[in-house]
């Protein structure tokens, strides 16, 4: 469905922060990470994060993850979930910086003083699911 791609891309450009679950142990837990996606890059959310932290040892135990971007306003057109896994990414951190600077110029001034404390994560994912006002989630193959 077009319709149902077109309201993907856009939430995932507009957004800037999503919620990030883990799970380990079938204990839940959940965060909100700012987050850059590039269309040329289908299939992959990107995010950094402080290398030392308790959501790298998560991912460490189990990389399946959800995600869901956090809409900007109340009235947002739909909402996107998206289950995969988690990796390091190989994508430089200049490249992320410069994705996240377009939304969102003050957290990439935030990333650049992390320097060695950061790394790059990606989520890959093959589809989405996109939920447009009171109508049921459409999966969106991406």
């Amino acid at each position: 469905n077009m319709e149902m791609k077109d309201l993907f891309e856009k939430v995932m450009q507009k957004s800037i922060n999503m919620a990030l679950a883990t799970s380990v142990d079938n204990k839940p837990n959940v965060r909100v990470v700012t987050f850059a996606y590039d269309p040329a890059r289908a299939g992959k959310v990107f995010f950094t994060t402080f290398n030392r932290n308790q959501k790298v040892k998560e991912f460490a135990e189990n990389p399946y993850v959800a995600c869901m971007p956090i809409p900007e306003s109340p009235e947002a057109d739909a909402q996107v979930r998206i289950f995969g896994t988690v990796q390091k990414s190989s994508v430089s951190l200049d490249e992320i910086i410069a994705i996240i600077a377009k939304k969102y110029p003050g957290n990439a001034d935030t990333i650049k003083e992390g320097g060695s404390m950061m790394d790059i994560y990606e989520i890959c994912f093959d589809e989405a699911y996109v939920t447009a006002g009171m109508n049921p989630a459409e999966k969106v193959n991406v």
